[in-house]
C-alpha cells in the first residue's frame, strides 16, 4: 500500500474517531503518527476525503467504502460472533463505517441487518450479532462492501 493511500487511512480514522476543530490538530496528530505534512497539502487531502467541517467539527460527509482500511481475517465464532483483524490503527474507522451503514440506533427505526454493534481495538473489530441465525446475511453484507472476503469464508 502506499505511503499516501496509508496517510489518507489516517486522516480518515483520526477524523472518524476523534472531534477535530482546527486542521493544526489534525496536522499535530499525523505529524505524531510520523507524517508532517504542510497546511496546503492537509486542506487539498481533506478537499478529496470528502471531509468538511460542520458545526466546527471535521465530519466525512461521504464515506468512500474504497477509502476503508482492508480487512486482512474474518473469523466467526460457533456463537455466532465475527472478529474482523485489519491493519494496526485502523480498526476504529471500519467499526465506524459498519456501524453507521448496518446498526440502527434510533427506537423509530428497525434494525434489519442482524448487526447489534461493533468494539474495536487497535487492529481488531467484534461484531456483536443479534444471534448466529443471522451470520449468512451478515457475512452476504460484507461480502457485498468487501468483494475480496468471498474466498476467505
Amino acid at each position: 500500500m502506499s505511503r499516501d493511500v496509508v496517510l489518507d487511512n489516517h486522516i480518515l480514522n483520526i477524523v472518524n474517531s476523534q472531534e477535530i476543530h482546527e486542521q493544526i490538530d489534525l496536522q499535530t496528530m499525523l505529524t505524531e503518527r510520523g507524517y508532517d505534512i504542510p497546511q496546503a497539502t492537509l486542506s487539498r487531502k481533506l478537499k478529496k476525503l470528502k471531509i468538511v467541517k460542520i458545526a466546527g467539527v471535521y465530519k466525512i460527509v461521504d464515506f468512500n467504502p474504497s477509502y476503508l482500511p482492508p480487512i486482512l481475517n474474518l473469523q466467526v465464532s460457533d456463537a455466532g460472533m465475527m472478529v474482523l483483524h485489519t491493519q494496526p490503527g485502523n480498526a476504529s474507522s471500519l467499526a465506524s463505517y459498519l456501524d453507521r451503514k448496518y446498526v440502527t440506533f434510533s427506537q423509530d427505526q428497525k434494525n434489519t441487518s442482524g448487526i447489534l454493534g461493533t468494539i474495536a481495538g487497535d487492529d481488531t473489530i467484534l461484531l456483536i450479532l443479534k444471534n448466529k441465525q443471522h451470520l449468512k446475511s451478515v457475512l452476504s453484507l460484507l461480502n457485498n462492501d468487501f468483494p475480496y472476503l468471498k474466498d476467505r469464508n
